[in-house]
C-alpha cells in the first residue's frame, strides 16, 4: 500500500464524492441565501424603494447595464494584458472566454476556472504549466489594486480629491514595487543566475529542475509583470473594474431612493468582488448576503435596504452576463473544441506567438 495514490487505495472516489456533495450543499445554501435576501429586498419595509425601482428611468437602467458591461469587458482585458508579454492570444477569444467563465462563476465546483483552463489549453495553446503562473499574476494584480483601497478606507471612508490622489500614488508605487521584484527574481538575467547557482551545487535533481520547462514557464509568469508600464496598466484595468462595480452600487442605491456614499459604494464593491472570486460554492447568494451584511456592519444602512441594492446590482449583472455568455459560446464554438479544432489562424500575431513559445521574450522596458 506504501506509495500508492488515493485512487489506487480506493479512498480517492469517496473523498471526491464528499467534496462534490459539500459544494452542492453549499450552492443550495447560497441559493437559499439569495432567496432570503430577495424576500427581504421585496419586503414591506422596502415598499418605497420598490416603488422607486418601478419608476426608474430608462437612463438609470441603461447606465446600470452599461456599468455591468464595463466589468465583464475590463476583466477579460486584464487577463489578456497580463499574459501578453509572454503569449499573444486572440483578444476576441479572450473576451468570449471571460464572458462564459463569468456566467459559470455563479455555479459551484469552480466550473469557471475549469472552463478557462480547458479553453486556453485547447484553443489558445497555452501550456498547463503556464496557466498557473498566469492566474497567479492576475491574482497579484488584484491584490495590488485592492490593498490601497482597503488601506485608505481604514484611514478615512470619505472619498474626495485628496483621497483619490493618495490612491493614485499608492497604485503607482505598488506597480513600481511589483515590477521591480519581478525583474530581480525573474527574467532572463534572473533565470541565468538561478541556473548558474544550481549548477554549482551537487544535487542533480535541483540542476534538472531549474532547466525544466515547468521552471522556465514559471519564470515567464514573473516576466508578465516585470515591466512597470505593463504592471501599471494591469492594475489600472483592475481599478477600472472595481470602480465600475462601485458605480453600480452607487447608481442602484439612488434608483431605490437610498443613496450610498461613495466610500460605502467602493467598500461594498470590494466585498462583492472578493466574495464572488473566492466563494467555493458559487457567487449567487453568497455575494448578495455577504455584501449586505458587511456594509450594514461597518456603515449606517440597514440590512433590508442593502439587500435590495445588492439584488438590483446582481439582477442587472445577470442580464448582461447571460447576453455576453451566449455571444461567447457562439464565438468559441464548443463543438469545435470538443473535436479538437481551434482558430489558430485567427490568433493575433501568430508568428510572434510561435516565437514566444520557442524562446523567452523580454518586455520592452525590463
Amino acid at each position: 500500500m506504501n506509495g500508492m495514490t488515493p485512487e489506487q487505495t480506493g479512498t480517492g472516489r469517496p473523498r471526491r464524492t464528499l467534496r462534490l456533495a459539500i459544494q452542492l450543499a453549499g450552492f443550495l445554501a447560497g441559493l437559499g441565501l439569495l432567496v432570503w435576501c430577495a424576500s427581504l429586498a421585496f419586503s414591506e419595509k422596502n415598499r418605497a424603494g420598490l416603488e422607486r425601482l418601478g419608476e426608474a428611468s430608462a437612463g438609470e437602467v441603461s447606465l446600470l447595464l452599461a456599468l455591468s458591461c464595463v466589468g465583464i469587458i475590463v476583466n477579460g482585458l486584464t487577463f489578456w494584458l497580463v499574459l501578453r508579454p509572454v503569449r499573444r492570444i486572440e483578444l476576441r477569444g479572450m473576451l468570449a472566454t471571460n464572458a462564459v467563465a463569468t456566467f459559470l462563476s455563479y455555479l459551484p465546483f469552480k466550473l469557471s476556472v475549469m472552463m478557462r483552463v480547458a479553453v486556453h489549453r485547447q484553443r489558445d495553446g497555452v501550456p498547463l504549466a503556464l496557466i498557473g503562473p498566469w492566474f497567479a499574476a492576475v491574482g497579484v494584480v488584484m491584490v495590488s489594486a485592492v490593498a490601497p483601497i482597503l488601506l485608505l478606507a481604514a484611514w478615512r471612508r470619505e472619498v474626495d480629491a485628496v483621497w483619490l490622489l493618495m490612491l493614485a500614488g499608492l497604485l503607482v508605487i505598488g506597480a513600481g514595487a511589483l515590477s521591480s521584484m519581478a525583474r530581480v527574481i525573474g527574467g532572463q538575467r534572473g533565470l541565468r543566475i538561478v541556473q548558474r547557482l544550481a549548477g554549482r551545487q551537487p544535487i542533480g535533481l535541483v540542476r534538472r529542475l531549474v532547466h525544466s520547462e515547468m521552471f522556465v514557464l514559471f519564470d515567464e509568469g514573473l516576466a508578465m509583470l516585470s515591466s512597470f508600464r505593463q504592471a501599471l496598466a494591469a492594475i489600472g484595468l483592475r481599478m477600472l473594474d472595481i470602480g465600475a462595480m462601485a458605480a453600480r452600487f452607487y447608481v442602484a442605491s439612488r434608483i431605490v431612493g437610498s443613496p450610498m456614499p461613495a466610500g460605502d459604494s467602493l467598500i461594498g464593491s470590494v466585498a462583492y468582488f472578493f466574495i464572488g472570486v473566492f466563494s467555493p460554492v458559487g457567487a449567487l447568494g453568497a455575494r448578495e448576503g455577504g455584501t449586505a451584511g458587511f456594509i450594514s456592519w461597518i456603515g449606517e444602512f440597514d440590512f433590508e435596504t442593502l439587500a435590495l441594492i445588492a439584488v438590483v446590482v446582481t439582477g442587472a449583472e445577470l442580464i448582461v452576463t447571460a447576453f455576453f455568455a451566449s455571444a461567447g459560446i457562439a464565438w468559441l464554438r464548443p463543438d469545435r473544441l470538443i473535436r479538437g479544432g481551434s482558430r489558430a489562424a485567427d490568433v493575433d500575431d501568430l508568428s510572434s506567438a510561435d516565437a514566444d513559445r520557442a524562446g523567452q521574450p523580454e518586455p520592452d522596458d525590463r
